[in-house]
C-alpha cells in the first residue's frame, strides 16, 4: 500500500534529479560559435572582452563592470561580452562590495585597434575577525594575455 509520503518522496527525488540534469550553465550560444559573426574592431576603437568562468562554488551575483566609473557591461557567470571604446586610459572596476567597493581594480592604457581581455574573478574575503561569518562578494579584475584570453573565451556563453 502506497502512502502519500511515499509519493511525495518520489516526486521530490525526481525533481531533484531533473534540476541536476541541466548542468547549471547559462543559456545561449558559445562564443566560438558566434565569433566569426562579430564585426571587426573599428580602426578608431579598442575592443574590451569581459568574461567570467562558471563555477558552482563562486558568487552567483552579476555585478556591473565599470570603465572609469561608468557601467558598461554585466559580469555574467560563465559568459563573455565585449565593448568597443575610444583609445585612452581606463580604470576597470567591479564596484560591488560594500566593504571594498573598488577592491582589486586595474588601470590600462589602450591604443586604437587593440583588443584587451578582462577576466572577472570572485575572490574570498578573509577577515581576521568575522561578524556572524559574513563573507561579502568581492570581484577581482584580471588583465589576461591575448592568446590566453582568446582560448578562454571560446567556451563561454556569448551575451551581446
Amino acid at each position: 500500500m502506497r502512502t502519500p509520503f511515499f509519493g511525495a518522496l518520489i516526486l521530490a527525488v525526481a525533481l531533484g534529479l531533473a534540476a541536476c540534469a541541466g548542468g547549471g550553465e547559462p543559456p545561449g550560444p558559445r562564443f566560438a560559435d558566434v565569433a566569426a559573426q562579430l564585426p571587426p574592431v573599428p580602426a578608431d576603437r579598442t575592443r574590451f572582452f569581459f568574461y567570467r568562468d562558471y563555477s558552482l562554488y563562486d558568487s552567483d551575483q552579476r555585478p556591473y563592470i565599470a570603465l572609469n566609473g561608468r557601467p558598461v557591461a554585466v559580469s555574467e557567470i560563465g559568459g563573455v561580452t565585449y565593448r568597443d571604446m575610444p583609445p585612452g586610459t581606463y580604470l576597470i572596476s567591479v564596484p560591488y562590495s560594500a566593504i571594498y567597493p573598488y577592491y582589486k581594480d586595474k588601470t590600462v592604457t589602450v591604443a586604437a585597434g587593440q583588443t584587451v581581455y578582462v577576466k572577472i574573478q570572485a575572490d574570498k574575503y578573509e577577515p581576521t575577525i568575522t561578524m556572524f561569518d559574513y563573507q561579502p562578494d568581492i570581484f577581482v579584475v584580471v588583465l589576461v594575455d591575448p592568446a590566453q584570453g582568446r582560448t578562454e573565451i571560446a567556451s563561454k556563453r556569448y551575451f551581446p
